[in-house]
């Protein structure tokens, strides 16, 4: 497993593999998203997209995937409003184009802080304690 890069895009969590990552493995293809609730570990799903039938989107041909977003060939579940204050966890499946290449899927958290126009993105990195308790602080 990678840790995911999420990154703001027009008031939305925009997802990717991680640059060095896909320049090592151009080929390799994501083959599913899926957003979860993770305060008070409730794990509630908010949104997810696959790729059932074309085998999945190279990484090389996007930078990254917004909240919603659905890429020609992916089918996506309902979408959920992100809220204010919560904190979500983010997993993306990849398919590596080689197959000693053991990185199978990257995760990230992130919590959403105000709204609108002061929307912001905020990561949550492993080794802060809001980790494990699902809070944003």
């Amino acid at each position: 497993m990678g840790t995911a890069e999420v990154k703001p895009e027009n008031g939305r969590p925009c997802f990717a593999v991680p640059a060095k990552d896909a320049k090592r493995d151009p080929a390799a293809r994501l083959q599913a998203i899926s957003v979860a609730d993770d305060a008070e570990q409730s794990n509630r799903k908010m949104w997810s997209m696959h790729f059932r039938a074309v085998g999945g989107l190279p990484v090389s041909t996007f930078t990254c995937l917004a909240y919603g977003e659905v890429p020609e060939g992916g089918t996506s579940e309902p979408l959920s409003e992100l809220r204010d204050g919560r904190a979500y966890y983010v997993s993306l499946n990849v398919k590596p184009s080689d197959r000693s290449d053991p990185t199978r899927g990257y995760y990230a958290k992130f919590c959403i802080v105000g709204a609108g126009a002061e929307r912001r993105i905020k990561p949550i990195p492993e080794s802060s304690p809001n980790w494990q308790t699902g809070r944003c602080e």
